[in-house]
């Protein structure tokens, strides 16, 4: 499953027509304890995680337990 974190700063330094955005595998930034905090490098602001990119297409999640029999 992957993360979306996008910079919700207005006056984000970042030079791009959108938002500030980047996309991690959950397994990269959280454990069973702690969950990382993501800063944008543009603007060291706090980044806000959206929802995981796997819910938003469905179709493309396989799960283990539909291919046991």
């Amino acid at each position: 499953m992957h993360i979306k974190y996008h910079c919700t700063n207005q006056n984000c330094s970042y030079p791009g027509v959108t938002q500030f955005e980047m996309t991690f595998k959950s397994e990269t930034i959280a454990d069973d304890h702690n969950v990382a905090t993501l800063f944008c490098p543009f603007c060291k602001k706090e980044m806000t995680p959206s929802a995981p990119t796997d819910l938003l297409n469905p179709s493309k999640t396989i799960s283990k337990s539909n291919n046991i029999k």
